[in-house]
């Protein structure tokens, strides 16, 4: 049994139809090195139990086994890597991690031919909950069994349940962000994430973000970035990007905790 993760990058393909095919090349390099100086800081060069591969804007992880430890350097690479993808690359990930069998096959056959072989039930798994549930957001879904193996064996990491799927079973979302990441060097992680939501007119993925980024903060922390997103969508935007932000939120069936704490904002205000 291995742990295999399956992220890729939201916005991605709206990103390069925008920008040339040169540009578009340096969004991929700067994420892949962004994958590359994380994997190096981590010392997972080095480390056998724990191995990778990207392809375009995706990115496989898996480990040699399931022990706690494998599974707690996977979650600390990904972590990093979700964090840095979106305020270095503009690129927030989603995906996938599951549990179970999995095999990377790698062959070469010819210096112009290379051939490789993903096979493993851990794989597709980890790929449907990232594309099949309809959760939006940039946010690392798994299921019950590592949800547990989290809460049990893990400090440092929280999670939150997102929804059950089609047979019931629940599926749960790690906090990869915090109220510490939105506001250090100068809200510089929020200001990052107003910048990209705003560029695609507040779509409800973003707010899914937001829902990640809040769980578990009190009243008083969501009401601070509720209002640093409005003043600076005030200062810096605008007028009709602040009323995508409002209205946008209002609509959202990603957000279903945030929006009820946005309400309440909003009516102390009125």
């Amino acid at each position: 049994m291995k742990y295999v993760a399956f992220i890729d990058t939201l916005g991605f393909k709206q990103q390069i139809t925008s920008v040339s095919h040169q540009q578009a090349v340096e969004v991929i390099k700067s994420f892949n090195q962004s994958v590359f100086n994380i994997w190096r800081e981590l010392g997972l060069n080095h480390d056998n139990s724990v191995k990778g591969r990207t392809f375009s804007d995706s990115v496989i992880v898996h480990t040699r086994g399931d022990s706690t430890e494998e599974l707690n350097k996977i979650l600390t690479f990904l972590t990093r890597l979700y964090k840095e993808s979106m305020t270095k690359c503009d690129l927030p990930l989603r995906g996938g991690l599951s549990i179970g069998q999995f095999d990377d096959i790698q062959a070469v056959e010819f210096d112009n031919l290379q051939k490789g072989l993903i096979v493993g039930t851990a794989f597709i798994d980890a790929y449907l909950l990232e594309s099949s549930n309809n959760i939006k957001g940039s946010k690392l879904l798994f299921g019950q069994e590592i949800n547990l193996k989290i809460e049990r064996s893990l400090e440092g990491f929280q999670t939150k349940k997102v929804k059950n799927d089609s047979s019931g079973v629940g599926i749960y979302e790690l906090k990869w962000g915090d109220l510490m990441y939105l506001t250090e060097r100068n809200y510089q992680a929020l200001n990052k994430f107003i910048e990209l939501a705003t560029k695609s007119k507040w779509l409800d993925h973003y707010y899914g973000t937001l829902e990640t980024f809040l769980i578990g903060e009190s009243s008083d922390n969501k009401n601070e970035i509720f209002l640093k997103i409005i003043n600076k969508l005030k200062s810096s935007y605008k007028y009709n990007d602040l009323d995508n932000f409002i209205e946008n939120y209002l609509r959202s069936d990603s957000a279903p905790y945030t929006k009820r704490s946005f309400l309440a904002y909003l009516r102390n205000k009125i």
